[in-house]
């Protein structure tokens, strides 16, 4: 069959349309198809070797399936266009014809140009399993002359001198743009993309925060009853030892509870040994002997557990440590109810790094991420530590404002004073330059805009 004048038309135009020799090539061995069905079609030039293959944008020309190609290729070099089957080249290069290749091959020469400028006899070769006919074979030969032509129509048009000296304008010109450095004549450009290559470089997140030295697991010292507070033993930070008293409750109500109590003891006491006496000869005293001795047992008791409160009221520290307490001066005659907190009791080794992570610099941090404490005290010796905790959500600080608690774990031994206090740096993931830069007016456009 042959092609419509239109379909003619359109791969000529598509052809001569092409950018270079390979579109060229893309149109001869990949669109011929539209109009005449074929399976494979390849290009081989004698010295170039082959220089198309139908579907395939990269061939490896060193892989067994091109080295194949090549000498079956040189086999039929010289060959009249025409049909070839296996039978028809050597048994060597035949035999492994089914293994790459549909049974039908269409031989079409064609004259392209070489290195060295003559035109070399090359071949255009066309694969399928149905039987070529001869008006095909005549309609494709017809199709590859023009193709050809076309071909070397363009390579005549690259070939052809520039219209425009630009090196002359340069010499002629000395103020022309032409003259001045690529540098001056792309300032625009150029900086646009250091800008851009700067904004997109990865940076360390840090994050700053104040924080202080905290005890990891304190012990917490409440009241067992409720009264009014004498005293307090103990100063802030002071190192108490176990079983000395720190905190003393007003004892004065329970005192005066005591001395009556005993005095009821004593009394029953004495009734009790004056019934058992008179029990040995009167019949009513044994009745009321039981009666004495359940009185006497009852204010002892009583007494027992007025002696019981009195000794509640004082508040003892149970093992060694350094006290912790807020405020000390106000706790003296506060009234306080039975369970509550008055100190902390923590051992001075214990410690951790606790730091209050404010809303607006909330960002995602891993856990591990690396903590640094700068004491107001020495700046100079940071205090290193690893984050562990990161408070799900943010608590309401004595200032008002709300923030997200940060607890780290130190990476060597304590060193520094519990309740030591500065200012915490936290690193967190890299980031863009552009992100670090724009992170803090972009969170406060949101925060006015509500955007």
């Amino acid at each position: 069959m042959k092609p419509s004048p239109e379909q003619l038309l359109d791969l000529l135009h598509a052809a001569a349309a092409a950018q270079g020799p390979a579109e060229r090539r893309f149109v001869l061995l990949n669109r011929s198809r539209e109009w005449l069905p074929y399976e494979l079609a390849l290009l081989w030039h004698p010295e170039q070797g082959l220089l198309g293959h139908s579907g395939v944008t990269d061939l490896d020309r060193q892989g067994p399936y091109a080295q194949w190609v090549q000498r079956l290729a040189r086999a039929l070099h010289g060959r009249a266009a025409g049909p070839v089957q296996a039978d028809d080249v050597a048994p060597e290069i035949g035999q492994d014809w089914a293994q790459w290749w549909p049974a039908r091959l269409l031989w079409l020469p064609a004259a392209l140009p070489s290195a060295g400028g003559a035109d070399a006899q090359a071949a255009w070769l066309l694969l399928r399993d149905v039987p070529w006919q001869p008006a095909e074979q005549a309609a494709l030969q017809q199709w590859l002359d023009l193709w050809r032509l076309s071909a070397q129509a363009a390579a005549a048009t690259a070939r052809r001198p520039k219209l425009i000296d630009f090196s002359a304008l340069r010499r002629h010109r000395p103020d022309s743009p032409l003259n001045r450095p690529f540098w001056h004549r792309h300032r625009a450009a150029l900086a646009a993309a250091a800008l851009l290559l700067v904004a997109a470089l990865p940076v360390r997140l840090t994050l700053r925060a104040p924080g202080e030295l905290v005890p990891r697991e304190p012990t917490v010292l409440r009241v067992a009853m409720e009264g009014t507070v004498r005293e307090l033993r103990v100063e802030p930070n002071q190192v108490v030892k176990a079983g000395q008293v720190v905190a003393e409750l007003d004892a004065s109500a329970q005192a005066s509870r005591l001395q009556v109590a005993r005095q009821a003891l004593a009394t029953a006491e004495a009734e009790w040994r004056q019934t058992s006496q008179l029990a040995l000869s009167d019949a009513r005293a044994k009745v009321q002997l039981a009666a004495a001795q359940g009185k006497y047992e009852e204010r002892a008791a009583e007494l027992a557990f007025l002696e019981q409160q009195v000794q509640r009221t004082s508040l003892t520290a149970p093992h060694d440590g350094v006290v912790l307490v807020e405020d000390p001066g106000s706790w003296s005659g506060r009234t306080v109810t039975a369970g509550e907190a008055v100190m902390r009791l923590a051992q001075p080794q214990d410690q951790e790094l606790e730091a209050w992570l404010p809303v607006g610099d909330a960002v995602d941090l891993a856990e591990g991420s690396p903590m640094q404490l700068h004491l107001a005290a020495r700046p100079g010796a940071p205090v290193a530590a690893t984050l562990r905790l990161y408070a799900y959500e943010a608590e309401r600080r004595p200032d008002g404002s709300y923030a997200y608690r940060l607890r780290g774990r130190l990476d060597g031994p304590a060193r520094e004073r519990l309740g030591a206090r500065g200012t915490v740096r936290i690193e967190g993931p890299r980031v863009p330059l552009a992100y670090w830069v724009l992170r803090r007016p972009l969170a406060a456009l949101r925060e006015v805009t509500g955007l």
